[in-house]
């Protein structure tokens, strides 16, 4: 897999907050208010669109792990997407697979 230019930072901290949420027994992607405690608490402010970044790589998260339940769930790369063209997304959403 490509490496994830510049945005390494981001997968770390959705790490750091929690890919996703409890909520009524079931997982959901994190909150708006969830990452607003997260940057009070940790003195870190995150721009708009690296605050939407990281509830779209929240969704995405919980999105993969509902296709990963299925038997014959393909991996959610091929080897054909691994050029230095990748966009970050996909790459971020990668790194958070391999883990």
């Amino acid at each position: 897999m490509p490496p994830l230019a510049g945005g390494s930072y981001l997968v770390s901290y959705l790490l750091e907050i929690g890919p996703t949420l409890a909520g009524g027994g079931y997982p959901g992607p994190i909150t708006h208010e969830e990452l607003r405690a997260w940057q009070a608490n940790t003195g870190i402010t995150l721009q708009p669109w690296e605050l939407r970044f990281l509830r779209r790589l929240s969704n995405e998260y919980l999105s993969e792990g509902h296709r990963a339940e299925k038997r014959d769930c393909p991996p959610p790369w091929r080897a054909e997407e691994a050029t230095p063209e990748v966009t970050d997304t996909q790459a971020a959403i990668r790194a958070l697979v391999k883990l």
